[in-house]
């Protein structure tokens, strides 16, 4: 860069410098203001609630939006602040952004709310929002200046891709959590899981890198990928919703430099590659849940599927007293972890052990499958013939719509020898160990304490005690010295070494507030004991906090995702619940307090090594 272009840069910024500075920087009057980002989306479409406060670049507390869970859902915050310089007065402006995604269709109203900021208290204008069934074009989303802009919700969007619509009690519903996008995505992360209210749920595990495929919707080409795949049991009849699952991706758009004020002004601005967070989440899914018919079979315990029943014996012929193994093997499909134990009819003479359970589940595009294994031990008492009749269990099939009974085979076992002491009795199910005798009962006997006699000063601990203790001491307080003396001299250490008390004195905070009415005292609490450990324990600030820094740096000291990512989530849940309408229950902050005490401990492990 020329000399004489360096000067005209530093003579344009200097306005800017001036800015800075309070004392040149003309003074302001403090206002706020709250408006939509459009007044009319789609159901499933993003809509942005800003806040804007001009006169200050911060708020003295946070805003108590209203609630606005009858039609939408919170999907996360950002801000932003600018400073512009007219006729030379200096404005400065904050504008805070809370992410939405509409889930019903009407028109609604956001009812005023109070801002506090520069001292003073500011109530916002009632706001209208029209949501439509059907999606409501936001502008367009390419073309120059469209990185500037955002990412449209046409661009990039996630839809639940249920299996079926209408089922009975208890038969899966296979529901598919896809990603659409036209954009270049090169990392997301599920952000909002839907409440399993209503169901059994049985997670697939995620399979690695998600396979990518293309499609075309609406005639546009969408890059897609299954980024979440669950199958819901309903635990009753009636009409179920599968609530929205939200995300957050970090997009790479391409940005104008903004090194050289010049390059744009002489049409030579270089185009960088940037990221951006947007977010995104599915649209509510409604499943029309049937009851089951009439015409239970008595022995009916409400599983709905197909079954299929085997049971053998490992040997047909035994000694009194012997143990065979009865296996009874249930295979088949639907809710095989919520099955019931068959009932077995244990033959006269014999008894049987409570069975040892295993199980193996597949999970498949069909649904739900596997096998559940009962393992009996039978002792027989007497000779004889052990007739053990057909294990069998009722089951609702869907596909028929009738109730079937899945029957293994009538088995037998010989037993040879002479009948064992005792009443023999009807054969039973024993329930573990039992004490069968108490009416006798040894007593203790022991050898009593001896004490050898003439033993030396030597040979006794008081005298080793006697004189390490006094070393000991000196060691100590030997030590205790060198860490004062570090703690005065070493910043990072002292940080290191007092941040586990500085996080238990704000958890034990947090746990007087998790009980109250004040939610976001709660979380904020909870947050700050968060940001300052890790801060206190990496030497940095907790104000500004970047969460990618902080996973890189985690990284580099060799901490494992395993707890880099719950410690993370918790930060996360703190900032959501800060900024959302007050619904956590005293029961769900008791739990989340859990998670981020076994998170720090996790965290304080994992550098400590």
């Amino acid at each position: 860069m020329s000399g004489v272009r360096f000067a005209i840069w530093l003579v344009a910024l200097l306005p800017l410098a001036l800015a800075a500075d309070p004392a040149c920087a003309t003074a302001q009057q403090v206002s706020a203001r709250a408006y939509l980002s459009s007044n009319q989306v789609g159901v499933g479409q993003q809509f942005v609630l800003n806040v804007e406060v001009a006169g200050t670049q911060g708020v003295d507390q946070d805003p108590e939006l209203p609630d606005l869970s009858s039609f939408s859902v919170y999907l996360g915050s950002g801000s932003s602040s600018s400073i512009q310089m007219s006729g030379g007065r200096t404005s400065i402006t904050l504008t805070i952004q809370y992410r939405f995604q509409a889930t019903s269709a009407g028109t609604f109203t956001i009812d005023p709310f109070e801002v506090r900021a520069g001292g003073g208290a500011f109530t916002t204008e009632p706001l209208t929002l029209t949501v439509a069934d059907a999606p409501v074009p936001q502008g367009p989303s390419a073309g120059p200046g469209a990185a500037d802009r955002g990412v449209a919700p046409e661009d990039l969007f996630v839809e639940a891709v249920p299996s079926r619509r209408q089922v009975y009690e208890n038969q899966p519903v296979v529901v598919d959590y896809r990603i659409f996008t036209r954009v270049n995505v090169s990392s997301y992360s599920i952000t909002q899981l839907p409440p399993a209210t209503g169901f059994w749920v049985e997670e697939y595990p995620p399979a690695g890198n998600p396979v990518i495929g293309q499609t075309v919707r609406d005639g546009m080409q969408y890059t897609t990928a299954t980024i979440r795949k669950v199958a819901f049991f309903p635990t009753g009849s009636g009409t179920r919703t599968l609530e929205p699952l939200g995300i957050e991706a970090q997009v790479r758009v391409r940005r104008r430099s903004a090194f050289d004020p010049f390059e744009d002004f002489f049409g030579r601005g270089s185009l960088l590659n940037s990221s951006i967070s947007t977010a995104a989440a599915s649209r509510p899914v409604e499943i029309e849940v049937l009851p089951l018919p009439g015409g239970r079979p008595d022995d009916f315990t409400g599983f709905v599927g197909d079954l299929d029943v085997t049971a053998t014996l490992d040997r047909d012929s035994v000694q009194v007293s012997d143990a065979v193994t009865l296996t009874v093997e249930v295979a088949g499909s639907g809710n095989l972890r919520m099955l019931a134990e068959p009932r077995v009819e244990v033959p006269p003479g014999f008894e049987a052990f409570p069975p040892e359970v295993t199980e193996r589940v597949d999970r498949t595009d069909a649904g739900v499958s596997g096998t559940r294994t009962y393992e009996y031990v039978l002792v027989p008492r007497a000779p004889g013939v052990g007739a053990i009749p057909p294990v069998e269990l009722a089951y609702f099939d869907p596909g028929s719509g009738t109730y079937e009974v899945a029957a293994s085979g009538a088995l037998a076992v010989e037993v040879t020898g002479v009948a064992a002491d005792g009443p023999l009795g009807t054969g039973r199910m024993r329930a573990g160990v039992e004490e069968l005798r108490t009416d006798i009962r040894f007593i203790q006997l022991g050898s009593p304490a001896l004490v050898l006699a003439n033993r030396t000063l030597f040979a006794h601990p008081l005298f080793w005690i006697t004189l390490l203790v006094p070393l000991a001491a000196v060691g100590g307080a030997a030590g205790l010295r060198r860490h004062r003396d570090r703690l005065l001299g070493d910043v990072a250490y002292a940080r290191s070494r007092r941040a586990a008390k500085v996080a238990r004195k704000r958890l034990a905070e947090a746990r007087k507030l998790a009980d109250g009415e004040d939610v976001r005292a709660f979380y904020a609490e909870a947050g700050h004991a968060l940001e300052g450990f890790l801060a206190d324990k990496l030497n940095i600030a907790a104000a500004g906090m970047i969460r990618n820094e902080v996973r890189d740096r985690l990284a580099a000291l060799g901490v494992d995702t395993e707890a880099a990512d719950p410690y993370l989530e918790c930060l996360e849940e703190c900032d959501r619940q800060r900024f959302a309408p007050p619904t956590a229950a005293a029961a769900e902050r008791a739990r989340f307090l859990g998670r981020v005490e076994s998170a720090m401990a996790a965290m304080a492990e994992h550098l400590a090594r």
